[in-house]
């Protein structure tokens, strides 16, 4: 038999002859042996103990009652090396026709082929098993009164014959002996190595596991503590392995999981001050329990964990992207608003930002979102509008298994979990029908969420941004809109001004939009200014800068397949307001019909239709693609042209 590494064994010999003969085997098989002599067995138990510490022998390889002595001192295998009817002929066979009556002395058992070898050498051979000093001693007179010439056996035979008179000699075991011996010590080491390749392995995972480990036997005996289970409880696995469970650990219920074989899932500990997550589970052996497996979470691990789980939900449509200087603008107004804005994000409060379509609500609420603390956490923008009504409520506060027709099997979370730690943006906050705005009131007070079908209570930690391009105060009045609601939203305000009132900014941002869409075009702001200026900022802009964005967008393809035209030229082709003019003649602001409103405010739905309805006879009709030129849902823009019917 051969491995890898040489087997280490020690031998405790009685005797110097036998050193020889094991040595001697060895050589030939991958095996290395200490020897270590023990002539006297009141000191067996001693030198065992010290071969082990020093030596750290795989196995002990000892002879006959010497072996006995050894294996009730240590843990670690012996095998003895046994007496052979071979060994008893080749010791009595010098004695044939010269010993008519032996005595065969034999620790423990008998030997069955004794008999053959008596009527072999022609020999009387009465056996005697002894069990321990004393007791051979009487066997051995006994022997000597029933006439026995000669006795035969181990090395305490030779030692006993001067208190006993029975004339003795030793009998020495032969190679088969020692080899058989040997194969079994290999053997023995096989099984250990790979026993102790398994248990390295499954201590290795048990170490590695992050959550605590505890395994009780059939007694409710502690038999298994991994090292996360010992700083969670504050025990030491030395001190405590093989106690009951109950005396160890304050709380525990292994000796009720033992009786009754049934598991506890995740239920609530307290242990040393801390809260920590406890399954136990029974170990069924034979259809009975035989022990039972504990494993422990703290239960802040948990939130962390679960933390990190809702961080991952990042994909697209969870994450922001733009900065808050992002916002490019040279209004002094919008450079205020933007420093305002910071200050905001540093709180965790509601913020509520008003503004018409177009001015770039959205793209606040995600530079607030990563100027605030949850800059790590999700970015949910929902769009109140693009959501069916018999939907809506649904998507938001999630839903469980079966609540409704069509519903996944497996339930699924709505938006305000999966802002959990970061922000959620309602866009169109106006859009909510009264029955969602009452549950919205009531995370918003609570902190918690109950999903559609559901009985449990989900605590969420998120911060509410809002965005209307409505006026939430007069639709208070109106009773479309919960005045508690609109109080609980509106703690920090923000109002994003129109791009008509942003001073300078129309055609700076034209020109970056042009740089974005025509980057080869050259085209300083200097001579767009000169050549479109006049034209860009004379009209009201509706649509602000989503508006100004899809114009220049029109304007960058037209420059490509009409290079030899002017800008001022490109712009009346392209945009209804210059339709019809002298291309570079500067826009006349429309006049207001007799009767018509005149308030700013009253006019725009009237502006956003007309714009709405140019870009459709441009595009063939198409409402969802003028509704993505736009930059709005096809729903809003279907709203917006219903207005003033």
């Amino acid at each position: 038999m051969t491995t890898a590494l040489p087997y280490n064994f020690s031998l405790l010999s009685p005797y110097r002859e036998m050193v020889s003969i094991v040595m001697g085997v060895a050589s030939d098989m991958n095996c290395r042996v200490k020897v270590r002599d023990v002539f006297n067995l009141d000191e067996a138990e001693r030198i065992a103990l010290e071969t082990v510490a020093e030596d750290e022998p795989e196995v002990i390889l000892s002879r006959g009652g010497t072996a006995e002595y050894v294996r009730a001192a240590v843990d670690t295998p012996v095998v003895s090396i046994s007496m052979t009817a071979l060994d008893l002929l080749r010791t009595l066979l010098p004695f044939r026709r010269r010993v008519s009556r032996v005595a065969f002395f034999k620790y423990k058992e008998h030997m069955p082929e004794v008999q053959s070898v008596a009527a072999t050498l022609g020999m009387t051979i009465d056996e005697y098993v002894f069990l321990g000093r004393a007791d051979m001693v009487m066997r051995m007179m006994e022997a000597k009164a029933k006439g026995a010439q000669l006795g035969v056996g181990g090395v305490l035979l030779p030692q006993m014959s001067e208190t006993t008179g029975l004339k003795s000699v030793l009998m020495e075991v032969g190679e088969d002996a020692v080899s058989r011996a040997l194969w079994e010590a290999c053997s023995l080491a096989d099984l250990r190595r790979t026993e102790r390749r398994r248990l390295d392995r499954l201590q290795t995972i048990l170490q590695s596991i992050t959550e605590g480990i505890l395994v009780t036997d059939d007694h409710n005996r502690l038999v298994l503590i991994n090292q996360t289970a010992e700083n969670l409880m504050g025990i030491k696995a030395a001190e405590t392995l093989g106690l009951d469970a109950r005396e160890v650990i304050p709380n525990t219920r292994t000796a009720e999981v033992l009786k009754s074989g049934l598991p506890e899932r995740n239920e609530i500990q307290e242990v040393s001050g801390q809260f920590i997550v406890t399954s136990r589970a029974p170990i069924i052996s034979d259809g009975r329990p035989v022990g039972v497996v504990c494993t422990f979470s703290e239960a802040d691990s948990i939130r962390q964990a679960e933390h990190r789980l809702r961080g991952r939900l990042q994909v697209k449509g969870f994450s922001a992207k733009y900065r808050l200087s992002a916002v490019a603008t040279r209004s002094p107004a919008m450079e205020k608003l933007k420093s305002l804005a910071e200050v905001y994000a540093a709180t965790g409060a509601t913020i509520l930002l008003e503004g018409e379509s177009g001015t770039g609500k959205e793209l606040f609420a995600q530079g607030i979102h990563l100027a605030s603390k949850r800059m790590k956490g999700p970015f949910v923008a929902v769009n109140c509008a693009a959501i069916p009504e018999s939907l809506l409520e649904s998507e938001l506060f999630g839903y469980e298994e079966g609540s409704f027709t069509g519903a996944r099997r497996q339930g699924r979370a709505g938006y305000f979990e999966m802002a959990h730690r970061g922000t959620l943006f309602l866009d169109e906050i106006g859009e909510l029908p009264l029955s969602v705005q009452a549950r919205l009131l009531r995370v918003l007070q609570e902190k918690e969420v109950v999903r559609l079908g559901g009985a449990q209570v989900i605590p969420v930690d998120l911060r509410i941004i809002c965005a209307t391009n409505r006026d939430l105060e007069a639709e208070t009045s109106a009773g479309s809109f919960r005045r508690d609601l609109f109080y609980r939203l509106n703690v920090l305000p923000l109002r994003i001004p129109p791009l008509r009132e942003r001073e300078g900014d129309v055609i700076h941002l034209a020109r970056l939009f042009l740089g974005q869409f025509r980057p080869a075009s050259g085209v300083s702001e200097d001579e767009l200014d000169r050549q479109i200026g006049q034209a860009l900022r004379q009209h009201q802009w509706p649509g602000n800068v989503r508006e100004l964005r899809n114009v220049v967008e029109r304007l960058a393809l037209a420059a490509d397949m009409f290079p030899e035209k002017s800008w001022a030229a490109l712009l009346g082709d392209i945009w209804s307001p210059l339709r019809g003019r002298v291309a570079g003649e500067a826009a006349v602001p429309e006049r207001r019909e007799a009767g018509a409103p005149a308030s700013l405010k009253a006019r725009t739905p009237r502006f956003e239709k007309e714009t709405i309805q140019a870009l459709l006879a441009e595009n063939g009709n198409d409402q969802e693609r003028a509704a993505a030129l736009l930059g709005i849902s096809r729903m809003s823009l279907w709203r917006k042209l219903r207005q003033g019917e």
